[in-house]
């Protein structure tokens, strides 16, 4: 056990060791526990207490042996060579390279040439210049606003229009 190790034993001891301490205060007291329809003997409450203390630190701490017991061995390669390998020279290596590199496929157009573009139909909603619709739209509401009396029930606006196919 490291000194670091033992230096943290204390803080994560010290929850049990105080709720030890309190159950042996409450020692005078008696009562029973109740799970569901099970029901327990009568004992101090400082009994219980201790028991569910000791019983949470022997379950954790177990969890914590268990996840830190794996003894897990560091990953080693073997190389295996037949008896007759010898050392490539660099000349070798290079001849290598240069037969991988001519058989490797390159792409079929230039690295600084964009993306290709792929073809959406869309549809424009509104541009910044005025349209017919939109003339059409400001004469409407200037009529309207000489004639207040005169109601118009022509509406311009195409949401409930069927969509044309070749939009």
């Amino acid at each position: 056990m490291t000194p670091l190790q033992r230096l943290l034993l204390i803080p994560c001891l010290s929850p049990l060791l105080l709720t030890l301490l309190v159950a042996g205060l409450n020692l005078g007291k008696i009562g029973s526990l109740r799970i569901l329809t099970w029901e327990l003997p009568n004992l101090p409450l400082g009994v219980w207490m201790a028991v569910a203390a000791t019983s949470g630190a022997v379950l954790g701490s177990g969890g914590v042996l268990a996840a830190g017991s794996s003894n897990q061995q560091t990953l080693q390669r073997e190389v295996r060579r037949p008896y007759t390998w010898q050392e490539e020279t660099p000349e070798q290596n290079t001849e290598r390279a240069a037969t991988a590199a001519a058989t490797m496929p390159w792409p079929e157009r230039d690295l600084r040439e964009p993306a290709p573009t792929v073809s959406v139909p869309f549809r424009v909603i509104r541009t910044g210049r005025p349209s017919k619709d939109s003339v059409a739209e400001s004469e409407l509401k200037e009529r309207a606003a000489s004639k207040p009396a005169e109601t118009s029930t022509t509406v311009t606006d195409d949401w409930n229009q069927p969509i044309p196919s070749d939009w």
